[in-house]
């Protein structure tokens, strides 16, 4: 079953999305697909269990250097848009919560998803 984002992940989005467009190519965070996946959250599509594991696989990645930039008071950075594009931290609750769900409804196999 697909699932939706919540508010803060299709703010955090578009904030990073904004971001984007208001620096030189050089300045941009992002691949391609970090920037087509911060689209589909910023217009609130549906999100399959594939792109959610990603989204989780991203986001416990990438969590250390995005607390890194907001412990030292940055809010500029590639590394920081990059985390607001795949749903800012909301979504990496959001989606170990969908995980659960998913696994529960056997849509996905494995056991209970922890973050470490």
């Amino acid at each position: 079953m697909p699932y939706k984002p919540n508010k803060m992940m299709i703010a955090d989005a578009k904030r990073a999305i904004a971001y984007n467009e208001s620096v030189t190519p050089s300045q941009r965070w992002g691949t391609p697909t970090g920037r087509r996946r911060a689209g589909q959250i910023a217009r609130g599509e549906e999100l399959s269990p594939d792109i959610i594991l990603r989204m989780f696989a991203f986001l416990t990645r990438a969590r250390a250097n995005y607390e890194r930039y907001v412990g030292a008071g940055k809010t500029k950075g590639k590394g920081y848009y990059a985390y607001l594009g795949w749903g800012g931290p909301s979504a990496l609750p959001w989606a170990e919560d969908k995980i659960r769900r998913m696994r529960a409804a056997g849509e996905i196999p494995g056991g209970p998803t922890r973050r470490g």
